[in-house]
């Protein structure tokens, strides 16, 4: 049972674990931004200003509205989503909020609609309901999120490297995700099929959590607040360190709202007692913060009414963090081990007959469609980073990803917060 955390989030790209709940109500009127042209090469070309010119708090807000729609958050629409020009306005701003908790809780709700495509699930709400005439379905949200944290998690295990060139420009980072998107496997040769396979029986081999499944917990690299020890040598910090932990460990909902429409509101559980092993910290059996089914949250099938009342039961209901020395701990308890295995086996298909059942889908007609579809210029898979992307890594991506993807509607370890798990 493995996720990305809020710990994974900080490691990777340097944001908070804290702030508040972000709200698309919270932007001011002081800058309004109106375009027609949703095309990027319009979009730039009305919204660039003179090279010789400042930039304009108009223009600004036009590209961090470009950036979060299309490299962040990576947005269904292949034109420049509007939703997005209140965070913009509230970035520029410099109005607070928890950019990082809003990340992971986007990424939880993208892989549960692709969980929920992959089984033929289309919740009445879902914003990805519109299938492709063959079957196919637009995955869209930060994947580049969960592609950087199984570079990270399976390092080993998928063979990858990072190419001499970058070594020196690796060795300077500030942040974790500077050297995973580095990250490329060898040899780079290998077609669709085999990538595929391989990496489906790498995932289904993996039977045991071991130290190198917890890649950033020693923290060698990020901010201060990150790095810091616990418990906290400098009494200046200690508050802040304990707040930032506290966020890691506290089982909560998290919400996925980004724009204003009653479609919008979206909640996530996120429970890192689940998975404690990702934090150095022994496992035992864990209790969902789900006490019975109908309590559930599941993304954006909620109503505006459900969304106020779940986030203010979260605000209230916060765990006590007392901090102490421990050592690094990767191991289970028996109870969890019976709980964990009787849950998997009594959803297991087998890996033979999938791995024979996934063999036989490659037909060269499938796999030329599905390379068709899949490319870098569309949304279907669209990958782009808030790091340089290298584009000798995009066929590796896709066909990671859509491994993962698969993989975890079949064994179900990983989506919208675990559900009841």
């Amino acid at each position: 049972m493995m996720t990305p955390t809020l710990f994974d989030v900080s490691a990777i790209t340097g944001l908070r674990p804290t702030g508040k709940t972000y709200s698309p109500s919270d932007s001011s009127d002081n800058i309004t931004l109106n375009y027609k042209e949703n095309a990027f090469s319009a979009y730039i070309l009305k919204h660039s200003g003179p090279d010789n010119e400042e930039v304009s708090d108009e223009e600004h807000v036009a590209f961090l509205n470009l950036w979060l729609s299309h490299y962040v958050f990576c947005s269904r629409s292949l034109q420049i989503a509007r939703k997005f020009i209140p965070m913009a306005v509230q970035i520029h701003e410099r109005q607070h909020f928890g950019l990082g908790r809003l990340l992971l809780a986007t990424l939880y709700e993208s892989i549960g609609e692709v969980c929920d495509n992959l089984k033929g699930l289309t919740p009445a709400k879902s914003k990805s309901k519109k299938t492709m005439s063959d079957g196919g379905f637009q995955v869209a949200g930060p994947m580049c999120l969960l592609q950087l944290w199984l570079n990270a998690t399976f390092e080993k295990e998928l063979g990858l490297f990072v190419p001499t060139e970058h070594q020196e420009s690796i060795a300077r980072r500030n942040v974790e995700g500077i050297r995973l998107i580095r990250l490329q496997p060898n040899p780079l040769e290998q077609n669709s099929q085999q990538l595929f396979m391989k990496y489906m029986k790498i995932f289904l081999g993996i039977n045991e959590f071991k130290p190198k499944h917890a890649p950033f917990v020693k923290r060698p690299i990020g901010p201060y607040w990150f790095v810091e020890e616990i418990s906290v040598l400098n009494l200046d910090l200690e508050e802040e360190v304990n707040e930032v932990w506290t966020a890691y460990l506290d089982p909560t909902v998290l919400s996925c709202r980004i724009g204003t429409l009653s479609s919008e509101y979206g909640l996530v559980g996120y429970q890192p007692n689940l998975v404690s092993r990702q934090f150095g910290l022994s496992q035992l059996r864990p209790r969902s913060m789900y006490l019975r089914k109908k309590n559930i949250v599941l993304g954006t099938t909620i109503t505006s009414t459900l969304y106020e009342k779940y986030m203010t039961v979260a605000s209230n209901n916060v765990y006590g963090f007392e901090p102490f020395d421990f050592n690094l701990s990767y191991y289970c308890t028996q109870e969890f081990a019976h709980w964990w295995r009787q849950y998997y086996y009594s959803r297991h298909l087998g890996d033979q007959v999938l791995i024979s059942r996934l063999e036989s889908g490659f037909t060269q007609p499938q796999i030329d469609r599905i390379e068709q579809q899949v490319r870098p210029t569309g949304n279907l898979f669209y990958l782009k980073s808030m790091f340089t992307f290298p584009a000798t890594c995009f066929h590796n991506v896709r066909n990671n990803l859509l491994v993962l993807l698969v993989f975890c509607s079949y064994k179900e370890t990983v989506a919208r917060g675990f559900g009841e798990g």
